[in-house]
């Protein structure tokens, strides 16, 4: 079936900001994995995001609505649940 399975939304440089963008993302709906080469949370490895095909055009519309920098995501990642706003 065409358009099923997952594809590539982004890749960032470290796992806890790649968790906090996939967050966003389920909180908005959308089918989001995770896959990355780091062995431990906080190591810097490059964390691929990817979502659901039929979700894809949403996931990137979302993403560039939101615009965050690499700083921005480390900082989501770093903060306290309660300091996070939404």
């Amino acid at each position: 079936m065409a358009g099923t399975g997952w594809r590539l939304l982004t890749t960032l440089t470290d796992l806890p900001s790649a968790h906090v963008l996939a967050g966003m993302l389920a909180d908005d709906g959308i089918d989001v994995r995770i896959a990355s080469d780091a062995g431990v949370l906080g190591q810097a490895a490059p964390s691929r995001i990817y979502v659901g095909a039929t979700q894809l055009h949403r996931a990137r519309l979302l993403l560039a609505q939101r615009e965050f920098t690499e700083e921005e995501l480390a900082a989501l990642a770093a903060a306290t649940p309660a300091d996070q706003v939404t």
